[in-house]
């Protein structure tokens, strides 16, 4: 399962992926302070752009039982120098949710369906980033958990613009830990 940023017709996938706007508790942060809102609303999935979130507001989200959402789709427009550099936050971000018990996602976010990936580049992602082989197969539960459990039903709108649903879910084992 995938979570992409556009409605993908029948013929793209549609059975593998998650439309964003279908999903309730799907948050893009582009800052600390939005961030820090987001991480007290249950079950919430949040994507910060910039992988730059307060271990303080990891800890927030590991007992509203949420997950960061790690992107793929923000790996493909850039090479070179400025790829490692994202590489390089996208590492400390989840060396940061294991420290913290943070449940983590891992989803390509795509915006069109040339930017979608199978499950295995998701899980080689995955792999780039330092996950390991049991946090990749919670992410298949998590995803159920987060994803999955929060659609909207369809005709349903969104009310909030900053909401844009999205992910595919690894929580480390460590997470289970963390007191609600």
């Amino acid at each position: 399962m995938d979570i992409v940023r556009f409605e993908p017709l029948s013929g793209e996938g549609a059975g593998r992926a998650l439309p964003v706007s279908s999903l309730s508790n799907f948050f893009e942060s582009a800052n600390a302070l939005a961030a820090k809102q987001v991480c007290r609303k249950k079950n919430s999935l949040l994507h910060a752009g910039n992988y730059e979130v307060d271990e303080g507001d990891l800890l927030e989200l590991a007992r509203a039982g949420g997950a960061l959402v790690f992107s793929f789709s923000d790996l493909l427009p850039e090479s070179g120098f400025r790829r490692a550099i994202i590489i390089s936050k996208m590492r400390l971000a989840l060396a940061a949710c294991r420290k913290r018990g943070t449940g983590f996602v891992f989803a390509t976010l795509a915006k069109d369906a040339s930017q979608m990936r199978g499950a295995r580049e998701l899980s080689a992602f995955a792999a780039v980033l330092g996950a390991t082989d049991v946090e990749r197969k919670e992410a298949e539960k998590n995803m159920a958990r987060l994803a999955c459990g929060a659609a909207k039903p369809k005709g349903q709108t969104q009310s909030n613009l900053s909401k844009v649903p999205s992910a595919s879910g690894i929580s480390p084992p460590s997470a289970k830990k963390v007191g609600k």
